[in-house]
């Protein structure tokens, strides 16, 4: 870390410091202006730079340093050599710590003059000053003509209204780390960074993640940041954004998505206990309850986090089984979400499944007007009557067979996605769900059986035929496919006449059907 020195004849001089031996340090925070007119590294090292605008707020900076006892100032523009990517790196990784081992950070607030309203600086629209908000043990306030406003403490209550950070953070009454991802990701929605990977950059310390840096990468580093998060942390109140930008699939492509997320705070129950959120080059796999609640295969998946105030209803998002095999799902309706009470429900029927969730890399920001302006509304909430209407839906089906019977696919999978049906229920013929779907020749009906985990592959009926058998006599290569694919389907498994599937198929010189038999 290098540390800057001021002299009597405001010189400014460069000190390297290693980490565990930092001496007390100032430091400064403040907005950029022109990056030609900033103070560099190389400027101090060649001896210029007194010409450059920055230079003033540098020695402004230094002399406050040295009034309050310190020897030692440090300022981003000058302290760090931006021309190593590595340095570089290391510093932004380092930023925040940096920040918090401070004595006092001195925020210059240079649009701001004695008579105006020291909120309304562009110092509270920058990402990279929320960490130089939070970190420091104190701050102290200075308008435009280096005149002190105040400090972080004496300012609180405004300071808490402009940003809706809670007060308990800004007097470190309660560390960081006792608010959820959704609420730290909404101190930051309203920020803006020059390059668009810095919005994710400037949040890692407050997250407490360390990673590369990868300029180039554009809004996937915002992604990268909350899947890091999910590698260290269970907190499902991650998912809980609204947006029309779905492109991050489960995962938020902004701070912006969670402008109204600030009142949403982490629950621990047992639903997310039994294993820990892993990510995949499919997507987010984690523990929830899951509803069925629509057709279109659309139910709601309960996450642990709930808003402050609103009892035991939880946050639930939206999804669809595009698979049909509620193994792989993705947001859908991802400008909203609701507020549920499982206990409204028969809850045997909404076990804890392991689920897993679409994520994206975000590819264009060009795709539609819609997502090039994210944009997330305290609207989207739909209200706990309308998700009840519509759940009952799948209340009030009861046999997985019936459904079946009359091919009605979305019902079959409202069924399905309960934790109380008998899958394997027999009618008169002892015909099972799956024996009718195969010998109708049903497939996308069969695809969903076969991926149930409680399902018989081979039951067979009155006659001895299983569902392979009649999926063979009826020609339903699609469905004998399905069968013969889960590795389950016995496929010399005689009826009662002692006639295999084989045998159906070469009796009736279906040679295609023969051979995927074979």
């Amino acid at each position: 870390m290098r540390l800057l020195q001021i002299r009597g004849s405001d010189e400014l001089s460069l000190v390297e410091r290693l980490p565990d031996d930092l001496p007390p340090y100032a430091i400064l925070s403040h907005t950029w202006g022109p990056s030609n007119e900033e103070v560099t590294y190389q400027d101090l090292l060649d001896g210029k730079g007194k010409e450059k605008v920055g230079y003033r707020k540098l020695i402004l900076c230094g002399r406050q340093a040295a009034q309050d006892g310190f020897q030692y100032f440090w300022v981003d523009t000058c302290c760090i050599d931006k021309t190593s990517s590595a340095e570089l790196s290391e510093a932004i990784n380092s930023m925040y710590s940096w920040y918090q081992l401070a004595e006092v950070c001195y925020a210059y607030l240079a649009d701001i003059g004695a008579k105006d309203s020291f909120t309304t600086s562009k110092w509270f629209t920058r990402g990279w000053t929320l960490q130089e908000l939070l970190a420091p043990e104190g701050v102290k306030f200075f308008d435009k003509n280096w005149s002190l406003l105040g400090t972080r403490a004496g300012l609180q209550e405004e300071i808490s209204e402009r940003t809706r950070i809670p007060v308990s953070v800004l007097s470190q009454a309660e560390p960081i780390e006792r608010f959820s991802a959704a609420q730290r990701m909404s101190w930051a929605a309203e920020r803006k960074t020059t390059r668009i990977e810095d919005i994710a950059y400037c949040l890692l310390g407050i997250f407490n993640i360390n990673m590369p840096l990868i300029y180039g990468e554009g809004e996937n580093a915002f992604i990268r940041l909350q899947e890091e998060i999910l590698k260290i942390s269970d907190d499902q109140s991650i998912f809980a954004w609204r947006s029309t930008d779905d492109r991050g699939g489960c995962l938020a492509t902004s701070p912006a998505s969670f402008r109204n997320s600030g009142n949403i705070v982490q629950c621990t129950t047992l639903d997310s206990s039994y294993d820990p959120v892993i990510l995949s080059g499919k997507g987010v796999h984690l523990n929830v309850r899951f509803m069925g609640i629509g057709h279109d295969k659309f139910g709601c998946a309960k996450l642990d986090c709930h808003e402050q105030g609103s009892g035991d209803e939880r946050i639930s998002i939206y999804l669809s089984d595009m698979s049909l095999t509620m193994r792989h799902l993705k947001r859908v309706k991802s400008d909203r979400f609701t507020q549920t009470d499982f206990e409204d429900f028969i809850s045997s029927r909404y076990p804890v499944r392991r689920l897993c969730i679409q994520k994206s890399r975000v590819k264009s920001r060009s795709e539609s007007r819609l997502h090039r302006e994210t944009r997330a509304t305290g609207s989207g909430t739909l209200v706990l009557g309308q998700l009840s209407q519509e759940g009952k839906k799948a209340e009030s089906l009861n046999s997985l067979l019936e459904a079946v019977k009359t091919g009605i696919e979305d019902d079959v999978w409202l069924l399905l996605t309960r934790g109380d049906i008998e899958v394997n229920e027999e009618d008169h013929d002892q015909r099972t769900a799956l024996t009718h779907a195969a010998c109708n020749g049903k497939e996308n009906i069969v695809k969903m059986l076969l991926n149930h985990t409680r399902v018989d592959v081979n039951p067979q009926d009155v006659h001895g035929r299983t569902p392979l058998w009649w999926a063979t006599l009826n020609e339903h290569k699609a469905v004998v496919r399905l069968l013969l694919e889960t590795s389950r389907a016995k496929v010399n498994l005689a009826d009662r006449n002692g006639l295999t599937p084989l045998y159906v198929a070469v009796k009736s010189g279906d040679v295609e059907m023969a051979q995927l038999l074979l």
